[in-house]
């Protein structure tokens, strides 16, 4: 009971500190919709990441999706599933996307379309082509109707399966990546309840040292499990992006990871510089070692540094992203979670004093 009260005083402590929460929720939304402002703009062109396009040339929609498209040359434009099959399994390109042969009547009578997406064994890497393939069939089909709440493009990965819809993989990145950011925020204001002797006069209480510590680490997590959560949904409404369980699990595990990174960064680090350098290193180190197994076309090639990947959270996610194990990917997120929870564990009265 002690445990539930103060995790309650600490939610609402943190709830009358809208500095911590709101950027957690605005900037995800903020960051992803300037990425689909900017890569649904025409002028705009798809990065470097060869890919096949297998659909009826001379459709309607298909026409126009190809112009929308912006294609370079390390794009295929072919009719023959099997031709880009081939190019697909000599390594040629990182993915096909398929286009039903019904692609442009289902347009016209408002149906959504299904596109199909076979993908290498080591990922996808067409991520800009998914989501401007998503926005091109969303805006079409709105265009057709009076109704703007048209639900979006029901996706089909073929061979490996994927609880991701197209367009979803940038919010996914963008709400986990910045939580590692945030960190930093919620590691200073666990130096300032020490700092302020807030923690002193917690432990004057009759409450158990345990039950302090643990209260703390129950917040944070709720309060960064429910400001992702949120941030998701509001993308889903201001963007129009789907999102499904699979999404809200993974961000959640990401909250648990930080809440643990947290712990361990105030344990480690006694100064809120040391804390903004950490944090931010962790956060780019993680996602620039993880961002090759989403994008093929950027690995090194070098075994080693795909290992070290596997211990950053990120990976895991992109993991998730491209067809691999959901369960596999939380099953390794709460693990690392654990870890930093473990290792950041201190003895809350020294904490407290020094």
């Amino acid at each position: 009971m002690n445990i539930i009260n103060l995790t309650l005083s600490n939610l609402k402590r943190y709830i009358k500190s809208p500095s911590l929460i709101l950027p957690m929720i605005l900037i995800p939304i903020v960051s992803v919709s300037a990425f689909f402002t900017i890569f649904n703009d025409n002028d705009s062109s798809i990065p470097s990441v060869p890919f096949a396009l297998v659909c009826n040339l001379d459709g309607e929609y298909e026409e126009k999706l190809i112009k929308e498209l912006n294609l370079k040359e390390n794009v295929f434009l072919i009719e023959d599933k099997g031709n880009a099959i081939t190019l697909l399994k000599n390594n040629k390109i990182s993915s096909v996307f398929i286009l039903d042969e019904n692609f442009s009547n289902d347009i016209n009578s408002l149906k959504n379309p299904t596109v199909k997406s076979v993908k290498v064994e080591d990922g996808g890497g067409s991520i800009f082509a998914e989501s401007k393939i998503n926005k091109f069939i969303s805006s079409s089909l709105k265009s057709k109707s009076d109704n703007k709440d048209i639900n979006l493009i029901t996706s089909k990965i073929v061979e490996k399966k994927s609880s991701f819809g197209l367009g979803s993989t940038m919010p996914i990145f963008f709400t986990s990546y910045l939580l590692y950011l945030f960190a930093y925020s919620f590691c200073k204001d666990l130096l300032d309840l020490k700092k302020s002797n807030v923690l002193k006069r917690m432990l004057s209480t009759k409450n158990k040292d345990f039950e302090i510590l643990f209260s703390l680490c129950l917040s944070l997590f709720i309060v960064q499990a429910s400001a992702s959560s949120l941030s998701l949904i509001l993308i889903n409404v201001i963007n129009g992006i789907e999102i499904n369980i699979s999404m809200i699990l993974i961000v959640i595990a990401n909250s648990f990871v930080v809440t643990g990174l947290v712990m361990f960064l105030c344990r480690v680090f006694k100064t809120d510089a040391a804390i903004s350098m950490a944090t931010t290193l962790y956060a780019l180190l993680s996602a620039g070692l993880s961002i090759p197994t989403l994008i093929p076309s950027l690995s090194m090639k070098i075994p080693f540094l795909h290992n070290l990947a596997k211990l950053s959270p990120i990976y895991w996610v992109f993991e998730a992203l491209n067809g691999k194990s959901i369960i596999l990917s939380l099953i390794a997120l709460i693990l690392m979670g654990l870890v930093f929870v473990t290792c950041g564990s201190f003895k809350l009265r020294n904490f407290a004093k020094n």
